[in-house]
């Protein structure tokens, strides 16, 4: 397990070969992407696993990308059932025999100095235990050992022949060498031990010239419900619906799971496909959204209120913390549009909201640590 000396001291002496292991599971994607081009960035030789569908953005920051060799591939843009979402990631993410064959694999042919493991892939980062290689675990879910994204996380790690049927989530995560949470403190629930570092989104701020407002005498409400694809389609109808006839100046980003021209926007409603949240979150007023974390912690970091209506996954664990924070509200996705339209009309009027807020954004550093990411990964690798 990495010392707390060794985590305070910077020891990039020499080019790392690194190898990164992941999947494409929406917002797990961009910390990961972010500290690969930070690791490039030092000089090192970054290799990266993972699903086809991200082969074109790796290749991009320079990486060294290598495709999936048995475990079957998943693209999370693609249309998929929730149910059927749940059965891939438990049977060839989290708990894929595949996955981790195929990491071994690729480790013995590369020997890289040091390894980079998504978190939610549970069956490699035994594997990379049991074979006592120098890695570290990267989680993007919140640190806290309660809620229906840890439960599922859990039933999986238990399951675990090395655990002995006791394992969880947090305990494999526990007894990795060095595990890196991306995401702040304070959305988790749970102490940490000094291994255990919280980086914050570990993100490069995009450059770029501010979201031109169509109407800016008017408060200003960003809508964002994922890039992934998660039958967004009905709540996202509801919230024009009761944006529309709203005195707001709104934006609508679809990502790629949905086509803008797919919703019917009307009033001062405007839908892109993808905005970057860097140029338009410090002066948007609220941001309505799925709960994600990546989007939460984008919102906390500016200071923005966040009307949540989690869809999913992680989501309602986020929400009811985003709720606990003072930070945001929530409501069912399918709430009417009356519904949203009071909540944010509400929230737009709650000087108590906003306090708290800009308090918390006072508090964290709004990108994250990404240097001091990438150092910790360097100060791994040094590890006798």
């Amino acid at each position: 397990m990495i010392s707390a000396s060794a985590i305070s001291r910077s020891t990039s002496t020499r080019p790392l070969r690194v190898l990164m292991a992941l999947w494409n599971g929406g917002g797990n994607v961009p910390p990961q992407r972010a500290l690969a081009r930070q690791l490039r960035r030092a000089g090192h030789d970054v290799h990266v696993l993972t699903h086809d569908s991200l082969a074109e953005g790796f290749a991009g920051d320079g990486c060294v990308f290598h495709g999936l060799a048995t475990a079957p591939q998943w693209d999370s843009g693609a249309p998929c059932g929730p149910d059927d979402e749940i059965a891939f990631i438990a049977q060839h993410v989290s708990g894929s025999a595949a996955f981790a064959a195929d990491f071994l694999a690729k480790h013995d042919e590369i020997r890289p100095d040091v390894c980079v493991i998504d978190a939610m892939l549970i069956t490699t980062l035994d594997a990379a235990m049991e074979r006592g290689l120098r890695w570290v675990a990267l989680n993007h879910i919140a640190w806290s050992p309660e809620g229906r994204a840890q439960s599922f996380m859990s039933s999986i790690a238990a399951g675990l022949p090395a655990r002995g049927g006791n394992g969880t989530f947090m305990g494999l995560l526990e007894a990795a060498p060095l595990t890196l949470v991306a995401s702040y403190a304070e959305f988790g629930t749970a102490a940490a031990a000094p291994h255990i570092q919280f980086v914050g989104p570990i993100r490069e701020p995009a450059e770029g010239a501010p979201w031109p407002r169509r109407f800016p005498e008017r408060p200003f409400v960003m809508v964002s419900l994922s890039t992934s694809f998660q039958h967004q389609y009905g709540t996202l109808r509801s919230i024009c619906e009761a944006l529309a006839p709203l005195p707001l100046d709104v934006l609508v980003t679809t990502g790629r799971g949905l086509a803008p021209e797919q919703l019917d926007v009307s009033g001062a409603v405007e839908a892109r496909a993808f905005v970057p949240h860097d140029g338009v979150m410090p002066h948007v007023d609220l941001v309505v959204t799925h709960a994600g974390l990546g989007t939460l912690m984008q919102a906390a970091g500016a200071g923005v209120p966040c009307l949540c209506l989690p869809n999913g996954r992680d989501q309602d664990d986020n929400a009811a913390r985003t709720t606990a924070l003072g930070l945001g509200r929530a409501l069912p996705p399918d709430a009417a549009p009356v519904e949203i339209g009071a909540a944010v009309m509400s929230m737009l009027d709650d000087e108590a909201l906003r306090t708290a807020c800009r308090g918390f954004a006072a508090r964290v550093d709004r990108f994250g640590t990404l240097a001091r990411a990438a150092t910790l990964v360097e100060a791994c690798a040094a590890q006798v």
